[in-house]
């Protein structure tokens, strides 16, 4: 289960400047993901990876199992197909949802609940005062992400939320 804040990494950072102990990786390429989780994990880092947004990594089940071979510690997409691989080869899987408008949120409720699916990414942030309650109250566990930008913000989504993913630096202390 994710706690607390999360760093939201854009690109390499050296793992001694991030004082919280889970990384998202946002963006990454096949030549290079590999050797950053290992960097992570050296710094005992616990490392999920957006998979919808590493160069050179298509999707599926071939995809999911490259990933649990090079060492990640959870998997981040929105597509449902990722989800249903991650959770055949045991890896934790955070669903990405967009909070666009009330159509958005039902549809991505419904697959929540046909596929039993136990953590979710809710962006933007703020929206996740909003959204995180109803699916809080089905046990799933949220993570607010997404135009968190002061100490305020963030904890105030503390409240709501199980964890928040941000990249903002000075968010992490």
């Amino acid at each position: 289960m994710l706690k607390g804040v999360i760093a939201a990494l854009w690109e390499f950072m050296d793992p001694s400047d991030i004082p919280v102990d889970t990384v998202f990786i946002l963006n990454s390429s096949l030549k290079r993901l590999a050797r950053d989780i290992e960097i992570y994990h050296a710094y005992e880092k616990k490392v999920y990876v957006d998979m919808d947004f590493v160069d050179g990594l298509s999707e599926g089940e071939a995809a999911v199992e490259y990933l649990k071979t090079i060492g990640v510690d959870g998997i981040i997409s929105v597509k449902l197909r990722n989800f249903h691989c991650a959770h055949k080869l045991s890896i934790p899987f955070v669903l990405r949802i967009f909070s666009l408008d009330s159509r958005a949120i039902e549809k991505a409720y419904n697959q929540v609940v046909v596929n039993s699916v136990d953590t979710i990414e809710v962006l933007p942030g703020c929206a996740a005062f909003k959204v995180a309650p109803r699916f809080k109250a089905m046990g799933v566990n949220v993570v607010a992400a997404g135009l968190v930008s002061t100490k305020e913000e963030l904890s105030k989504l503390l409240q709501v939320v199980d964890a928040v993913s941000t990249s903002s630096r000075r968010l992490w202390g």
